[in-house]
């Protein structure tokens, strides 16, 4: 990446403020498996129809800051429908859903960061690296910076240049680079369609190590997939109209499935 600013590591978001901070104690998210307070995002029994029918029926998962949640399936088993619902950006029609306390669409949109979701949301694929950071930060409404996206590129060992075009780019590193710059933006949580869609089992590994860092900083962080093992907090599966609901990592995170 050309001229990179002198930074330090990308501030870690704390609930209840959108300001900059130079790091967290993760044992304070972590900490609220022991209270009573709800989990940061609580879906319970949503739903949600298209034009040809139900989309999705009837999914209950939480989760919590710092934690990983993969959405499985393939092709047309409403994968992106559900991911997007889960951020505030797909209608209802059963169920409820809670995030930081909050139940208005509006409201849970401003917490969330749409990574990518293709074709709808997504970098222009004949934009410079330079053109698409720009972009990040005038739609971000300017909580995200050129200096922090550049550190979070940094972080995650993002290998671009700003005088590449996005489109030329590998498929792992659009991705990661997705990543990096909805990471900068400093919602509470973000989410990406197609994580490790056209790569190969290592490529989606290393995404997955992308987004667990994007969460170890104190996001949320939750990511469509096809992978029928995604190394994630907690993995609502769907297939063929079917839909699993499975905890992984022995239980010993906070949050889960509901």
């Amino acid at each position: 990446m050309n001229e990179r600013p002198d930074e330090h590591e990308p501030p870690i978001y704390i609930p209840g403020g959108y300001d900059d901070v130079p790091a967290v104690d993760r044992t304070v998210f972590l900490g609220r498996a022991e209270s009573a307070a709800p989990a940061f995002l609580v879906a319970d029994r949503i739903s949600a129809a298209g034009h040809q029918g139900p989309v999705f029926s009837e999914i209950s998962v939480s989760a919590e800051l710092g934690q990983v949640v993969a959405v499985t399936g393939d092709g047309g088993d409403g994968r992106t429908s559900l991911l997007l619902a889960l951020a505030g950006r797909f209608a209802l029609t059963g169920g409820a859903l809670t995030v930081e306390g909050q139940t208005r669409l509006r409201e849970i949109r401003r917490r969330f960061t749409v990574a990518e979701a293709p074709p709808a949301i997504g970098f222009d694929e004949y934009h410079t690296v330079a053109e698409c950071i720009k972009e990040t930060v005038t739609v971000s409404g300017r909580t995200a910076t050129r200096a922090n996206i550049h550190a979070w590129l940094d972080r995650l060992a993002v290998t671009v240049d700003t005088g590449d075009t996005f489109g030329f780019l590998p498929r792992i590193e659009q991705v990661r680079f997705a990543i990096a710059c909805a990471a900068a933006s400093r919602t509470p949580a973000i989410v990406v369609d197609d994580a490790d869609t056209g790569l190969n089992y290592t490529g989606g590994e290393r995404v997955f190590e992308t987004l667990r860092t994007v969460a170890d900083a104190g996001q949320l962080v939750i990511a469509a997939c096809t992978s029928h093992d995604a190394p994630a907090d907690a993995v609502v599966e769907l297939r063929a109209g079917h839909t699993a609901r499975r905890l992984r990592r022995g239980g010993n995170r906070i949050g889960g499935l509901i």
